[in-house]
């Protein structure tokens, strides 16, 4: 995977590495799998008939649900991937918002993949053409909306 735009050192991402770090697994868990439907979206605007993102995320709630093995979603999750790859060498947009949906759903398995969701989200935004401060005011509102995230 490529290395995204944003990451542990961002300065304005620190008040939610550390509501992510000092938070509840669970609520992160809940928080990733709700928040992925932002990117999912811009995904089927720009390829229609695209359907693993989409796939990884219910499969990550029938995980949740107990219906299917994580390692059923982990497989899943290696799809996105890899067909983000190929995507990638046309469309680098659409290669960080599919590894942001990957990163999403990863955070089933450790907690630490929210963040990681976060970094490529906010730089598919970027290598869409979001200004700094878009990307500084959508960062806010992520950390607004996560459990014990900050608060106006």
């Amino acid at each position: 995977m490529p290395e995204p735009i944003y990451n542990y050192r961002t300065p304005f991402l620190q008040p939610m590495i550390q509501a992510v770090s000092e938070g509840n697994r669970e609520q992160a868990i809940e928080w990733s799998l709700n928040e992925i439907e932002r990117p999912i979206r811009r995904l089927k605007r720009r390829y229609p008939e695209y359907t693993t993102p989409r796939d990884c995320k219910r499969l990550g709630v029938l995980y949740l649900e107990g219906r299917v093995p994580l390692p059923q979603v982990g497989a899943a999750v290696e799809d996105l991937y890899k067909e983000a790859g190929i995507i990638g060498q046309r469309d680098k947009y659409g290669r960080a918002l599919a590894f942001s949906v990957g990163e999403g759903v990863s955070s089933l398995k450790k907690k630490s993949h929210v963040m990681k969701y976060v970094f490529y989200y906010l730089t598919a935004l970027k290598i869409e053409g979001a200004s700094d401060r878009e990307i500084e005011r959508e960062a806010k509102r992520m950390a607004l909306s996560y459990p014990g995230g900050e608060k106006p």
